[in-house]
């Protein structure tokens, strides 16, 4: 695991639970989340399976475990989010391209 640039979490902000942990790092990697596996003084055992409601103590080590594709194909909400994915660079392709054209112009 790396050590070296720990994720702070507190109540004060979004809390101490998985769910904030991801929320912090990524609103994808919560959409996406499994399960987490959590080393340290909030598991029972070492590694404990956790879900989105487990709260975090000081030190924990925590592992994000993400659906696989085939999971998430599975989802209900799976097409709008690959419309989401494809609309948004489809975007961003045609935006780059009347930038190109533009600069070739003049």
């Amino acid at each position: 695991p790396d050590l070296e640039e720990p994720v702070i979490l507190s109540e004060i902000r979004k809390g101490t639970t998985v769910k904030s942990l991801c929320q912090n790092i990524s609103t994808q990697m919560l959409r996406d989340l499994n399960y987490a596996l959590v080393w340290g003084t909030s598991a029972k055992h070492a590694p404990q399976r956790c879900g989105l409601n487990h709260c975090l103590e000081d030190e924990d080590v925590v592992q994000i475990v993400t659906k696989t594709v085939k999971q998430q194909q599975q989802d209900s909400k799976y097409g709008i989010i690959a419309q989401q994915y494809q609309d948004k660079h489809s975007k961003k392709r045609l935006e780059a391209k009347k930038q190109k054209q533009k600069k070739l112009r003049g």
